[in-house]
């Protein structure tokens, strides 16, 4: 071999280990470019709590799944929200209320009301996500067919919910008219149910897709619901220290009004678009 070919060999081979160089530091440097990329995206993890065991809105399907309206809409706000990111956790309510007020989540949607005192301590968006229209369920034989009928009779509810407060707010307005309202705490569904079936109160305030339900399951053949008395715009509910976040998914729901989301997710969980059919009906019953 002369050495012309060495060296032309020589050659060649420097070329191959400078491409190869070459190539690796190339590959390195989209790696870590890629890597600096993600960590600059913007890209902000926050941790949204919703409810468990409340049907339609938020619970477990059969298989252990969260399901329900407030999961829907949820998951269509983390969509649409290309700077955040959801972790979605689920709790009982009680606790729901002790994560958002210690930080350990920043936004909590559970069907809530924005109430005066809610107000003075978390912040709410403009847009309310839900209509919730409230029915009476009560026994087939009873006579009472709306608020009307209600005049002397009893009924179960929560003192710390607001529909405890609507409640008293009707008897306020109606002098002479009262309904009883019996301060019950840690009540289910199914037991408000059967207590009106079993004749213990006459009426469970309650909507209609969970009497659907869980009577279903309870089974309770001398049952029924009245029409519609009360409506509720209810609301996802946000840690002080997100004004941020508040404000994106305040812009989200608006955009999900307009090009109609809101009322597909409404149709697919209560077989009727309540922002249409109850929107009039919206009134806040509690003194302020």
């Amino acid at each position: 071999m002369n050495k012309k070919s060495v060296l032309s060999r020589f050659m060649l081979l420097v070329l191959l280990v400078t491409m190869t160089v070459s190539i690796v530091g190339c590959s390195n440097g989209d790696s870590a470019e890629e890597s600096t990329g993600s960590e600059e995206s913007g890209v902000k993890v926050v941790t949204v709590s919703t409810g468990n065991s409340f049907p339609p809105f938020c619970y477990l399907d059969e298989n252990e799944n969260s399901v329900g309206y407030d999961v829907d809409v949820l998951h269509e706000l983390d969509e649409r929200l290309e700077d955040y990111e959801f972790d979605i956790q689920l709790m009982d309510f009680s606790t729901q209320i002790v994560s958002i007020d210690s930080g350990a989540t920043d936004m909590m949607s559970n069907q809530l009301v924005k109430s005066e005192i809610r107000k003075e301590k978390y912040l709410f968006p403009e847009n309310y996500y839900c209509l919730s229209p409230m029915s009476l369920a009560v026994t087939k034989d009873s006579g009472i067919y709306g608020m009307e009928e209600m005049a002397g009779k009893s009924i179960d509810q929560n003192p710390s919910a607001y529909e405890y407060q609507m409640l008293l707010a009707y008897n306020n307005a109606h002098p002479g008219e009262e309904i009883v309202i019996n301060a019950v705490s840690d009540q289910t569904s199914a037991d408000q149910y059967k207590k009106v079936s079993n004749g213990q109160v006459d009426a469970a305030l309650t909507y209609q897709a969970t009497f659907e339900k869980v009577n279903a399951e309870i089974q309770a053949d001398n049952l029924m619901l009245t029409d519609v008395v009360m409506c509720e715009d209810t609301y996802i509910m946000f840690n002080s220290e997100q004004g941020e976040l508040c404000d994106a998914v305040d812009a989200a729901l608006g955009e999900m009004y307009e090009d109609g989301t809101m009322s597909e997710i409404s149709l697919k969980w209560f077989n009727e678009d309540v922002f249409s059919k109850y929107e009039d009906m919206i009134t806040i019953t509690v003194e302020e």
